[in-house]
């Protein structure tokens, strides 16, 4: 029988999780709150429940993330105009921290993908964003 799909990818997670961990620790921001401070740049202001489902986190877990965001004043969250719906949104500051982060960022892609068949990244991009939206 095939090695589990399941088991390679969530072992490659923590691999990968913690290669991104240590190179940007420098900075004081985690992997995760860098995907989250990117979604908010490249989509702009947006429900939790939105951001969530965009990140594939459970809420709690976009909760645990994004309050020292708040705390250090990289994103805001405001109750919109009607209802209990609450925005995330990117300050000043928060594009500030991606810049300084980002190149921390960069050289880690750059090593992963030095140690791995970078030829084949395209192929693997696919099939993971195919994984993504099953």
């Amino acid at each position: 029988m095939n090695q589990c799909i399941f088991a390679m990818v969530r072992k490659a997670n923590r691999v990968l999780f913690r290669r991104y961990q240590e190179a940007l620790a420098p900075t004081g921001v985690s992997i995760v709150q860098l995907s989250l401070l990117r979604a908010l740049e490249r989509h702009g202001a947006m429900p939790l429940s939105r951001l969530a489902e965009h990140l594939a986190m459970e809420r709690t877990s976009l909760y645990r993330t994004i309050d020292p965001l708040q705390k250090s004043e990289n994103v805001t969250v405001k109750n919109a105009d009607k209802g209990k719906v609450k925005i995330a949104e990117l300050t000043e500051k928060g594009q500030e921290t991606i810049e300084k982060v980002m190149p921390y960022w960069a050289k880690a892609q750059e090593k992963v993908l030095k140690e791995v068949d970078s030829d084949n990244w395209e192929a693997l991009r696919d099939i993971l964003g195919k994984m993504a939206n099953l």
